[in-house]
């Protein structure tokens, strides 16, 4: 008889249901298309792409700028024409103004014109200079250092008159060796000019009234709210004579005409071309051209001469403002430098009636 086995029953708890496992998650896979780069790949080059071109820019200006410094005072010329000996170029356009800075692209500022004639000067290659003039005048101290620069030459000394060379245009035209004029050119006006403002009615006008408190009577002389005293306007007369005899002696021994011959010359007329060539005051009439033909001549060049002409390249505080310290001024600026000139005598070698600045 076989023996039964008895098994125990299962109960709820061993026939409970076991939940399955987690599915695995899915793996996307994104397959790069194209060239294979991912967006952030793309806007890497992209960046690289535009910056490499702007950092070697301002690499290369900054070089460049940076080698302008180094350079000092030199004057970075620019020649054309023939291979050989050389003619400079300097040029006095605009208003002339007294200044130590030497690369001025502005105007014709003591400073720079005296920088580039020691330029030429020093350069072995340039055998004569040619002074290309277009200028009503102006400071009497920029005038004098500029005509003193010019007299201290050794080399040949060509002026080249344009459509004005009046007044300090001439003065520093006067120790050249020779001088050419357009017939039509605006020169003369030998002489000197103080100009004074008299604001008194204005300022009663408007209600303001002026109280300078002063260590002598004549501190405030040539102001423009207060009448010229007959001691003052004696003062003032003093000085503007000097000058005046001044530029006289600076035609007497640039042109060695008598002075007697000068003083009458020099009563503050203009003159055209024509006339001062009959009178004595240049040498012959021509252009640019003409000039260059006889500077070559004096400086025993045979042959095309080269020509040189200086370039004011700016400084940095220039390059990094857009040249607004000297070209863009406030409104502030512009006022304090109009007052300046109201209440600041300015006593100059320039022909007023041109209008230039």
């Amino acid at each position: 008889m076989s023996e039964e086995i008895n098994e125990p029953m299962p109960t709820v708890a061993d026939t409970a249901v076991v939940p399955p496992p987690p599915p695995a998650p899915t793996v996307i896979q994104v397959k790069s298309e194209g060239n294979g780069r991912t967006p952030a790949w793309v806007l890497a080059g992209v960046s690289l792409g535009f910056l490499l071109p702007v950092c070697a820019c301002g690499f290369l200006m900054v070089t460049f700028f940076f080698s302008v410094a180094l350079a000092g005072s030199a004057s970075p010329a620019t020649s054309s024409g023939g291979f050989g000996d050389a003619i400079a170029i300097v040029r006095v356009e605009g208003a002339i103004t007294h200044s130590d800075d030497a690369q001025s692209p502005l105007g014709a500022v003591s400073g720079t014109v005296i920088n580039d004639l020691r330029v030429a000067a020093a350069d072995d290659s340039v055998k004569a200079i040619i002074l290309r003039v277009d200028s009503p005048g102006g400071t009497v101290t920029g005038s004098a250092q500029i005509h003193d620069a010019l007299a201290q030459i050794e080399k040949p000394v060509v002026v080249s008159m344009a459509g004005t060379a009046a007044s300090g245009g001439y003065y520093v035209s006067a120790p050249a060796d020779y001088i050419f004029a357009r017939p039509d050119t605006t020169t003369g006006s030998l002489g000197v000019v103080l100009t004074l403002y008299n604001v008194t009615e204005l300022l009663d006008n408007v209600g303001v009234s002026v109280t300078s408190i002063t260590s002598g009577p004549n501190k405030t002389i040539g102001n423009p709210w207060e009448p010229l005293t007959a001691e003052q306007e004696a003062i003032l007369q003093t000085i503007a004579d000097e000058a005046y005899d001044g530029f006289v002696q600076v035609i007497v021994d640039g042109r060695s005409l008598p002075e007697e011959e000068v003083r009458a010359l020099a009563d503050g007329r203009i003159y055209t071309g024509n006339q001062a060539l009959a009178l004595g005051l240049v040498d012959e009439l021509g252009d640019l051209p003409d000039a260059i033909t006889k500077a070559a001549t004096l400086g025993g060049i045979t042959g095309e001469p080269r020509i040189v002409e200086y370039e004011h390249l700016p400084n940095f505080s220039d390059f990094f403002t857009g040249f607004s310290s000297r070209v863009s001024k406030s409104e502030a600026e512009q006022t304090m430098e109009l007052v300046t000139s109201l209440i600041t005598p300015q006593i100059e070698y320039r022909y007023i009636g041109s209008g230039a600045n």
